[in-house]
């Protein structure tokens, strides 16, 4: 059997062997099982370059965007997996797809995504635990934060176009351009962001699940906010003009086992199947998972447990994702410097202009030109609301020396007039 799959390799150890197992257990016979790594983009277009005359079995694993472009290309064969497990799963949970009516495509496993962060250097650094990303907004965070590109990183990607799809396109960017004020750096990989807040070099980092489990597991003193809007399905697909049909029919029938799932779990990977309860040994990937879920047994319930969760829409995010990822390199990785400048000058500024409603309304404009991404303007205009500000205190400073001195005046006219009537009134007596 032959599966191209961008999934993790300790994923692909533990189901690969699980499986392997289980032929030779059920069967008696000894089965290879080759795999082609790939990105999931990638494995998508060799898919559509073999035109049905497959080079692999199964696309196992990737968003289901992917796989749902493979069934309109017609590149995906219709089959429903023998499993009892498989037929009580819902078509969808929660207005999210978990089953193709057509039978082209099915729910490999959940995939959570967030931000890590390391325990000790919150502790060292007397900060809270963050719990929202509005939290990340604060200058307190300045310089304690890593992250990967989207156009990098699909773990990213999925991250950046949630906090747009929420807070609208203005909004959503606006958002990012004062998030990335407290960034320290951007690096290549997500995996780089795992391995340095696991290391404690940054304290918090934004990524996918499956990482920080095994980094958890491995000892690194890190947890996670798995963001209940940034839950995905990861997709399994026979493919059209597969080379070993039969086998790959049987790996979907088993899959949709405890068994299957089971194994997956032991690699941080979140089943798809309620039955299976994810618990095991102390500091287990799956006890990891389990206490980065809240204590729940399953993924459906801790999701329940949140009001009106609104999942990361596939459609929408393929849309948004040439140009979102574009304007998020050029505009700030590329500024990363101007930006970070911009925004500590409009900081600094905020309190002097307190008070000065014309330097308070400049400042404001700062603020307006900086989440549109002109940053040298947003600098200059907060300079200027700098100045405002240091006028109007002039200003105010020579009215109430003037007022002062009138009322000096005033009292020496008083004083001497009075004093020039008491001098008339000894004069004439």
């Amino acid at each position: 059997m032959v599966l191209i799959t961008p999934s993790n390799p300790n994923l692909l150890d533990a189901v690969v062997n699980a499986f392997k197992n289980y032929v030779k257990s059920k069967y008696g016979v000894d089965i290879e099982v080759q795999l082609i790594r790939a990105g999931s983009p990638e494995c998508m277009n060799r898919i559509i370059a073999w035109g049905g005359r497959s080079e692999a079995d199964i696309f196992y694993g990737g968003d289901l965007i992917y796989h749902w472009k493979l069934k309109e290309r017609g590149l995906l064969e219709s089959y429903k997996p023998k499993s009892p497990y498989y037929d009580a799963l819902p078509s969808n949970f929660l207005g999210f797809p978990l089953k193709d009516p057509d039978e082209m495509w099915h729910p490999k496993l959940w995939w959570g995504h967030g931000f890590m962060y390391n325990t000790e250097v919150i502790k060292r650094l007397n900060l809270e635990t963050p719990r929202s990303w509005e939290e990340f907004l604060d200058p307190k965070w300045k310089d304690l934060i890593v992250m990967c590109t989207p156009s990098r990183s699909s773990s990213t990607y999925i991250n950046v176009a949630l906090i747009i799809m929420r807070e609208g396109e203005r909004g959503g960017w606006a958002f990012w351009r004062r998030l990335a004020s407290n960034v320290g750096a951007f690096v290549p990989r997500s995996h780089d962001v795992i391995d340095l807040v696991s290391k404690g070099e940054y304290a918090v980092g934004f990524t996918y699940s499956q990482g920080v489990i095994f980094a958890r597991a491995q000892g690194y003193p890190v947890s996670m906010y798995m963001d209940p809007t940034g839950f995905i399905v990861s997709g399994v697909s026979l493919l059209k003009g597969a080379p070993h049909p039969n086998t790959a029919k049987l790996f979907l029938d088993w899959w949709y086992t405890p068994e299957a799932q089971q194994a997956a779990l032991s690699a941080g990977g979140i089943p798809v199947l309620p039955d299976v309860k994810i618990e095991g040994p102390p500091e287990s990937p799956a006890a990891v998972l389990r206490e980065f879920m809240g204590g729940y047994d399953n993924i459906y319930d801790y999701l329940k447990s949140f009001q009106d969760v609104k999942f990361y829409d596939f459609t929408l995010a393929e849309k948004m994702y040439t140009n979102v990822s574009k304007l998020f390199d050029d505009n700030i990785v590329a500024k990363h410097s101007e930006l970070k400048d911009a925004w500590s000058t409009i900081l600094s500024v905020k309190e002097k202009v307190e008070g000065y409603p014309e330097a308070e309304a400049k400042l404001n404009e700062a603020i307006s030109l900086f989440d549109s991404g002109d940053y040298s303007a947003a600098k200059a205009a907060a300079l200027e609301a700098e100045q405002m500000a240091v006028q109007a205190a002039e200003r105010q400073r020579m009215i109430t020396t003037a007022a002062a001195v009138i009322a000096v005046i005033v009292v020496l006219v008083a004083v001497a007039f009075f004093a020039k009537r008491r001098f008339t009134r000894k004069a004439q007596k």
